[in-house]
């Protein structure tokens, strides 16, 4: 229940944010691949085309080609237009989306990141110098660093270079030694071999932004949570919008 219910405040920032963001952004919310709902510690932004990077800026919109840089012990999280959460650790460099397609396609050059399907539509997928991570319905860590280590946690992940495929299932563990070699078959993970990292990220004060949430709507399917709300456990049930 914790996890959703972060999860949740990250999707209730991100479609809430089109109100607080810059005027230049809001104009263009749909060219928005993501919005940022947690910042902790040195992150910086690169955006498309910029020579210079600045401080990232919680509430702040990305657009196709940015880049998002986290220094040693920072952490970052945002919410994609995809219906994905992706937690960003330290050490770490992503770029967003040139372009929007069916499955959206980070770049991760290294470090690591952590992501939640917010939807079961929602899909996303993460290519890194060693091979190309497509996330489905899963929550899943992936780390590139001199290796390649992607862990399920949820779902299912298809890892997939040009010297193989491999797909993942809940509980497993794969790497890939570089772009020149074929993904390791999966193993079942063991639990010193599970991330604890993404806990730390907390995206705080949601009350404000259930009533802007973007998924609000007229729809007949809802969503029933228990959210924590200034210490205090607090009922919410969400009216899903139509697609």
């Amino acid at each position: 229940m914790k996890i959703l219910s972060k999860t949740l405040a990250a999707l209730a920032l991100a479609f809430a944010a089109t109100a607080l963001l810059p005027a230049g952004y809001a104009l263009c919310a749909e060219n928005m691949t993501a919005v940022v709902v947690y910042v902790g510690g040195d992150v910086k932004l690169k955006r498309a085309g910029a020579a210079a990077s600045s401080d990232l800026k919680l509430n702040e919109a990305l657009q196709p080609g940015d880049s998002i840089t986290t220094g040693a012990g920072a952490k970052a999280s945002l919410v994609t237009k995809g219906g994905a959460e992706v937690r960003i650790n330290e050490n770490s460099t992503l770029t967003m989306p040139v372009k929007n397609k069916v499955r959206e396609m980070y770049d991760l050059l290294a470090g690591q990141v952590w992501s939640r399907m917010l939807h079961t539509k929602a899909k996303l997928s993460v290519r890194t110098p060693s091979a190309v991570c497509a996330i489905r319905g899963t929550e899943a860590d992936i780390e590139q660093k001199e290796l390649l280590t992607v862990r399920v946690y949820e779902g299912h992940v298809d890892l997939q270079n040009a010297h193989g495929k491999q797909s993942l299932r809940a509980g497993q563990i794969s790497t890939v030694t570089g772009a020149n070699a074929a993904p390791a078959a999966p193993r079942q993970m063991s639990g010193s071999e599970q991330g604890k990292w993404q806990e730390d990220i907390s995206v705080k004060d949601i009350g404000k932004y259930l009533e802007q949430v973007g998924l609000a709507g007229s729809g007949d399917k809802k969503l029933k949570l228990k959210l924590d709300k200034e210490g205090k456990a607090k009922d919410v049930e969400i009216k899903l919008k139509k697609k």
